[in-house]
């Protein structure tokens, strides 16, 4: 027989039994429950209340911190997801936004809308090849999204490719028409320029050989990837020879004329190009047959790489009349780099050569690092070093063995009143020349002021300056330059 009280203990095991039999029905009931009926405990009157914050600018701060707390206690909530990531970018935090449209791509199903959003949140953040990426997905699967082609015609303005920005524009337009886009596009479209320029500038150095020339340029945007320009010069020049000198029974002066042809061209966002082709003409020299490329690569926005070929004369390299009378002729190729350090420090590099007509042969470079102390004032300190030399000695034009030189300078713009501002820039350093055998050095300088005037698409600049540099002797020279320029 069993003992008295095993009659209570089965009692007491049968209520047990039910009571967990109670609590496993229970927990297989709420899990039964559909999720929209879950949901019904979430706290709607709080996220109603963040959603009226977001029509106040001023009250995005107590709205993020709403949703921040609604996920907190339920993270797979995708409605306080959704609009948290759309107040984060409309506040600039693109990379937390960008991490809530990711997160919410994994919901089921996820908002319909999530795949344009965040493909502008993309061009927002200045991710625009990843941005036309997704554009162009969604145009795909819908060619007739016009939402999607004014966001990527958005992206490609913001990235400086103003054509392709104007054909989505337009197609976004035909497709579904919007105010904010239009102006958008007129906006653009104003920016095509034509200038009207001219300017004079005069020469003088310590060998008694004087310069001028006046000029005038006109250009016009063909779109927004070309354009054309044409331009035209007068130039006097005269070298007051001594008896004995070179050439000294043929002319003093000269006087010329030179036109020139020229188109630029970005090719894409990385690639632009310029062609010119002209010439000039000497009343008591030969004419010179003028004529310049350049090829410009830009991987990233703070660095470019350029590439620029040209054949001319020696005037304006070597300011000497016995160069242009002997007809001498140059062909020159450059490479060059410049980049963007830091926000207040850049760089510069170039190399190149030259092949004279006369049998001889240049070669050049050059370096400089140039450093913004101050923000909020446009000046700079730049360092800059310079060398070059010339295969074999002429009689005719300064072709040193070694030349170099290293200049600390100050160069800035100061503002005056509206739109009138000092200009300046003050170097000095040292250099070493070395011709026929002898080495000569000493100190070298430059010395430039003047005053810039802008307003309304005018411009107006006038440059005085001084410099010396080491030859034979200590060279100086003075210049005098005018320049205006009318954009409309």
């Amino acid at each position: 027989m069993r003992p008295a009280g095993s009659f209570i203990d089965r009692c007491r095991d049968c209520a047990a039994g039910r009571l967990l039999a109670a609590c496993a029905l229970l927990l297989v009931t709420l899990l039964a429950v559909p999720a929209p009926l879950r949901a019904a405990v979430r706290d709607e009157a709080r996220l109603e209340r963040a959603d009226a914050l977001l029509e106040d600018k001023g009250g995005w701060g107590e709205a993020i911190a709403i949703y921040r707390e609604l996920l907190a206690a339920d993270p797979a909530w995708v409605e306080p997801r959704h609009n948290l990531a759309r107040v984060l970018a409309w506040r600039g935090d693109y990379a937390e936004s960008l991490e809530h449209y990711d997160r919410l791509a994994s919901a089921t199903p996820p908002p319909a809308d999530l795949a344009i959003e965040r493909a502008e949140v993309l061009s927002w953040a200045g991710r625009t090849q990843e941005a036309a990426v997704a554009f162009e997905q969604l145009l795909a699967a819908n060619p007739k999204d016009a939402r999607a082609a004014r966001g990527l015609a958005r992206t490609h303005r913001w990235s400086g490719e103003r054509s392709r920005a104007d054909r989505w524009y337009t197609q976004s337009l035909a497709l579904a028409d919007d105010r904010e886009a239009r102006e958008e596009q007129l906006a653009m479209r104003s920016e095509l320029r034509r200038e009207l320029a001219g300017g004079f500038h005069a020469f003088f150095d310590s060998e008694d050989f004087s310069f001028y020339r006046t000029g005038t340029r006109f250009a016009r945007d063909l779109d927004f990837d070309t354009r054309l320009y044409a331009s035209s010069a007068t130039y006097y020049v005269a070298h007051d020879r001594e008896a004995d000198a070179p050439l000294a029974g043929d002319p003093e002066n000269l006087n010329g004329f030179e036109g020139r042809l020229g188109v630029e061209r970005r090719i894409d966002a990385r690639w632009k190009a310029m062609l010119e082709a002209g010439g000039r003409h000497w009343d008591h020299a030969d004419a010179v047959p003028l004529a310049r490329g350049t090829l410009e690569f830009s991987p990233v926005e703070n660095t470019s790489f350029g590439l620029e070929l040209a054949h001319d004369d020696m005037l304006e390299r070597s300011y000497s009349l016995e160069s242009v009378l002997r007809n001498v002729r140059r062909s020159s190729g450059k490479l060059s780099a410049w980049a963007q350090l830091t926000p207040s420090i850049e760089g510069y590099a170039e190399s190149g050569g030259a092949l004279l007509s006369d049998a001889n042969a240049e070669f050049f470079a050059g370096t400089s690092l140039s450093w913004k102390p101050l923000e909020q004032y446009d000046v700079r300190m730049a360092l800059a070093i310079d060398a070059s030399r010339y295969q074999d000695y002429s009689a005719f034009y300064y072709s040193p063995e070694v030349d170099l030189g290293a200049t600390l300078s100050l160069v800035g713009k100061i503002p005056i009143t509206g739109g009138l501002a000092f200009t300046f820039d003050a170097g000095g350093g040292g250099g070493l020349s070395r011709e026929l055998g002898v080495t000569e050095t000493g100190p070298a300088y430059r010395v430039k002021a003047g005053f810039a005037f802008q307003r309304a698409g005018f411009s107006l600049d006038l440059d005085v300056a001084r410099s010396q540099s080491v030859r034979a002797i200590a060279y100086t020279t003075h210049e005098v330059e005018l320049r205006a320029s009318w954009s409309f």
